[in-house]
């Protein structure tokens, strides 16, 4: 379910010290199902792509993704 996923790397970002995620390009030269994921939510704006550097991609949680996180923890309670 999409508001899963989308709750669960919204709050990993927003957990995390400096708000970022990252995932880390596999050996075949794939990416984690989770980076079609993170381009997803950067593409409504709530999270922004920092950079793409050796094979690690890095996204930042936006104000919009923390609202959005809170909605969604706040709806599932």
């Amino acid at each position: 379910m999409l508001v899963n996923h989308e709750r669960r790397l919204l709050n990993k970002a927003a957990g995390s010290d400096n708000y970022r995620i990252s995932i880390q390009r596999n050996p075949d030269a794939s990416w984690p199902g989770d980076h079609s994921r993170l381009t997803a939510l950067e593409s409504i704006g709530h999270l922004e792509r920092v950079g793409v550097s050796d094979g690690l991609a890095t996204w930042q949680i936006t104000a919009t993704g923390l609202t959005q996180l809170q909605a969604l923890v706040g709806g599932a309670a």
